[in-house]
């Protein structure tokens, strides 16, 4: 009798036991198939075929300004064109390879630079340090030579480069491998986890002034260097109205363009993921950075906003930048647009409206999309207030922050030398490296947002 009741009841469990994973499994496939067939998502589905073919370089043409290529104080001269589109360099692969010492073969389905690595052409990868990489550019072949987009040959011969604006120059020299590692941050896999944003990343302003994207390259180089990762945001299109200036790279062609595009192609090899931070980042007659964009005193009409996020992404898509989070301007936003977003995004960095989260949630409306707040505010001084912020955290508090690179990039300094060399010099006490530290001591480390 016992042991009938015994049997009884286990199979009362396992028939318990089913039903609820029956339950959360059917549960969890409404969820995603609610959230598969929004308008945002069925926009994405359709930019992702749209995108398939978008980063073939098929509209080559000169490069519409003109520009020389400088490898330690020698001038390159290639008998085939420079080609250019959207503001992406392609480079005569052999010719260039020559200054290197270095010759090219090739079949039909590989190209062998000799001693360095090999190119997979149908599916545009090669080999680094037994690992396979994606180029961020086309391969194509034109006048029986071989071209690879400027910042792929730079990242496969280990080179850095200088832009010169006022001469149309780019300086080229050898990469110095490690030269940010700071032997005293710890770097243990078990720290608990932060999170860092780099904030209103845009082809303006400062960033479009004489090396300030080569400093934000070596910035870059050192987060990556003590594998501490990062976010950055991006306003992809750039607007000034008050001195009459519209910016979108992926339409306006210039060097200065095409170097802050070679940054973006830069920080998405070092691990950073880059989100849009808004569309413009203004509203009517106000500037982009300072001005906001969305919100009751913003673009608030529906439609409005989700013009402006696919305007956004379509950006993104034709430049092949990947987007991994959303961003609103000053957080200025309501419940209305952020629902909007989360049709498009599966991260938002910045608290929900209504909850106004301190810790990583997932979205009381469709239980997809994350928010990420950055709890410990902004760097707003010379790094005192943010340490003391980040040393005096509450349990219920993500030790979440952003900064802006304008600041840092003042730590940094880049020249070429008398020799052709790119020599960069970092203030080993820049705001950035003392927050770093920190939290390196706290038991912390800057994590992947796509690990959350």
């Amino acid at each position: 009798m016992k042991r009938r009741v015994k049997i009884f009841f286990i199979i009362l469990l396992v028939i318990y036991v089913s039903y609820l994973f029956s339950f959360f499994e059917l549960n969890r496939y409404q969820v995603i198939s609610k959230y598969s067939n929004t308008r945002g998502a069925e926009f994405l589905k359709k930019e992702a075929l749209y995108r398939k073919n978008l980063n073939d370089a098929t509209n080559t043409k000169k490069v519409p300004y003109s520009i020389c290529f400088i490898f330690l104080n020698k001038k390159m001269k290639f008998n085939n064109d420079v080609l250019y589109e959207n503001n992406r360099l392609y480079i005569p692969v052999s010719e260039f390879l020559k200054y290197f010492g270095d010759s090219l073969k090739s079949n039909d389905d590989t190209l062998k630079i000799e001693s360095i690595t090999d190119i997979d052409i149908n599916n545009r990868t090669y080999i680094e340090d037994n690992e396979i990489k994606s180029l961020r550019g086309d391969i194509f072949k034109k006048n029986n030579e071989y071209y690879i987009s400027f910042f792929d040959l730079c990242e496969i011969l280990k080179v850095n480069t200088y832009w010169d604006y006022d001469k149309n120059d780019i300086y080229i020299s050898k990469r110095l491998i490690n030269g940010f590692n700071d032997e005293n941050i710890k770097n243990d896999n078990k720290k608990k986890k932060g999170f860092l944003r780099f904030e209103d990343f845009t082809a303006g302003d400062v960033y479009v002034t004489k090396s300030a994207l080569e400093k934000v390259r070596a910035v870059v180089d050192y987060m990556y260097e003590n594998e501490e990762d990062f976010s950055i945001g991006w306003i992809p299109r750039y607007i000034n109205n008050t001195n009459n200036i519209d910016n979108d790279i992926s339409k306006n062609e210039s060097m200065q363009n095409s170097n802050f595009l070679f940054t973006l192609d830069y920080i998405v090899n070092r691990s950073g993921r880059i989100g849009l931070h808004g569309y413009t980042h203004q509203y009517k007659e106000s500037n982009s950075v300072s001005g906001y964009e969305f919100g009751d005193d913003g673009y608030n009409d529906k439609e409005e906003v989700r013009k402006r996020v696919e305007e956004a992404i379509r950006i993104s898509d034709k430049l092949n930048i990947p987007i991994d989070f959303w961003e609103t301007p000053h957080y200025k936003v309501t419940n209305d647009q952020q629902k909007i977003f989360e049709e498009y995004f599966k991260i938002i960095y910045e608290p929900q409206i209504g909850v106004y989260n301190k810790e990583i949630i997932t979205s009381t409306n469709n239980r997809v999309t994350k928010y990420i707040p950055t709890s410990m505010s902004y760097v707003d001084d010379d790094g005192k207030g943010m340490i003391d912020r980040i040393k005096n955290k509450k349990k219920d508090e993500e030790l979440s922050l952003f900064y802006h690179l304008s600041i840092e990039v003042k730590s940094v300094d880049v020249s070429v030398d008398d020799s052709g060399n790119i020599k960069c010099c970092y203030n080993e006490n820049s705001i950035l490296k003392k927050i770093v530290m920190c939290i390196d001591n706290l038991g912390y480390g800057f994590e992947d947002i796509k690990n959350i």
